[in-house]
């Protein structure tokens, strides 16, 4: 579903867009982030943001040269940036727009991997019971405690229930749709075991104890890295900056004149070094984290 500046994106460079070069690899990036967007459509969306950017440019630098002059006086130096703002904004706006289905389908793929494992229970669960594996998808599809993998299940038994895909067909596509690695793995299989007829129950039981495998493996692994950043905060965010305040502290009290670097540092540990670290060793837990 387009919005109305999409719309009107898609009317102006649609044609133009169709033969992009860029429509198999924005094709690939929205199905895995599951944007419901024409390729052609998105690129179109794409070229208009640049657009967009290259006129808010042209006006900053007709700012720049023909209106702050008469208020205020600008440094010349300013130029070599100004003049290349149109480019360069248009740049901008275009790669951003352009990267945004693979920034939410690499989301999607961390989503995925971190709830496979507990889907894969759930999977092997209703098989145990007798379950036909369009059932288990469908069943799977209305449980959105399992995140982006519910959301998967629910465009295989689309696939199966809407538009009469048979079951392996519908299993390919959602591996090849699919930005995770794992997931698609675990379809692979279930294709292969099914083809050659092999036992589906059992094929689901081995993969959800495997995963619940890995997953303990990461899960302990994580925690021990965890204790090593912890040891590493004490050190780093705890007793060093503790340790150069009172050193700089004793120092400045020592000073006999001319000591007006020391305060300065103080403030730099205060307020610039600490708050740096305590994001630094935030955003490095939660990038490593297992849990999204």
């Amino acid at each position: 579903m387009l919005t109305k500046y999409q719309s009107l994106c898609y009317r102006i460079f649609g044609k133009r867009a169709a033969k992009s070069s860029q429509v198999e690899y924005i094709k690939r990036a929205l199905e895995k982030s599951f944007m419901e967007v024409r390729p052609e459509a998105y690129i179109s969306f794409a070229w208009m943001n640049g657009t967009m950017g290259a006129i808010a440019g042209i006006i900053i630098v007709i700012l720049y040269l023909l209106v702050l002059p008469r208020f205020i006086s600008l440094p010349p130096k300013l130029l070599a940036v100004v003049i290349p703002s149109p480019i360069l904004l248009a740049a901008l706006a275009y790669f951003i727009t352009m990267m945004i289905p693979e920034s939410k389908a690499n989301r999607r793929k961390k989503d995925i991997d971190v709830k496979l494992p507990y889907a894969l229970n759930f999977i092997a669960a209703m098989a145990t019971a007798g379950i036909t594996p369009a059932e288990i998808f469908k069943n799977l599809a209305e449980q959105p405690v399992y995140g982006e993998v519910h959301k998967e299940a629910a465009w295989i038994y689309r696939d199966i229930a809407i538009f009469n895909i048979d079951i392996i067909t519908a299993l390919r596509n959602a591996a090849n749709r699919t930005p995770s690695i794992k997931f698609q793995e675990f379809l692979q299989g279930a294709i292969t075991t099914i083809t050659s007829g092999g036992d589906l129950k059992r094929y689901f039981l081995v993969k959800a104890e495997e995963c619940m495998r890995e997953n303990r493996r990461l899960q302990k692994e994580f925690l021990e890295t965890l204790g090593v950043l912890a040891e590493s905060y004490v050190t780093v965010v705890v007793a060093a900056p503790l340790f150069l305040i009172i050193l700089f502290s004793v120092m400045l009290s020592f000073s006999t004149g001319g000591g007006t670097s020391s305060p300065l540092v103080l403030y730099l540990i205060a307020f610039v070094m600490l708050p740096i670290s305590h994001l630094g060793f935030a955003l490095a837990i939660q990038s490593m984290s297992p849990e999204v």
